[in-house]
């Protein structure tokens, strides 16, 4: 979806979009599902773009569920994220002649530029989808993961192995006297 700047309301501009009824989004949903990714719940987005030419903010949510294999015990479990976001855009004007950038302007990754009349909200909301996965998706806090001996899944029952405490390289620090 494409915003057209000269259409939108100096101020607040308030959306609501979800991939059920918006066919851009279905098809952003059908990108990152080919990437590897199996949605559970459909993806929606809420958000304000303030405008105040040539700076434009969005800031809101995306919410959806996928389905992801535990850290711990490699399980499959739906994640349901509900993901904050704020985003700083600038205006270029195209009409400008280009120059350089500056050393701040290097430097400062907080705000994405854009040219022309439009605002596209695809590649934004795909960037917040994938800032929004954790490093690690663990099913439970509890989760006691899998015997490193013989692979069983903790949760589900216990193993025969036998777990012993194996010295740890810094356990000769235990019985040093200061």
């Amino acid at each position: 979806m494409k915003l057209i700047i000269s259409q939108l309301n100096e101020g607040e501009n308030p959306f609501s979009f979800n991939s059920i009824s918006e066919p851009w989004l279905t098809k952003l949903v059908q990108s990152i599902t080919e990437k590897g990714y199996q949605f559970v719940t459909p993806l929606s987005t809420e958000f304000k773009l303030i405008k105040s030419e040539p700076d434009y903010f969005i800031k809101g949510k995306i919410n959806f569920g996928i389905e992801q294999s535990c850290a711990r015990c490699a399980e499959s479990f739906a994640l349901n994220i509900k993901h904050p976001f704020g985003v700083s855009l600038a205006h270029i004007a195209s009409s400008r002649p280009q120059k350089a950038p500056e050393k701040d302007e290097e430097t400062d990754l907080d705000i994405n530029f854009f040219e022309g009349n439009e605002i596209d909200l695809a590649p934004i909301l795909e960037e917040q989808f994938f800032l929004s996965l954790p490093y690690q998706s663990i099913c439970s806090e509890s989760c006691k993961g899998i015997c490193q001996s013989c692979g069983q899944n903790l949760n589900e029952k216990l193993c025969g192995c036998s777990h012993k405490d194996l010295a740890s390289p810094f356990s000769v620090l235990q019985h040093m006297h200061i």
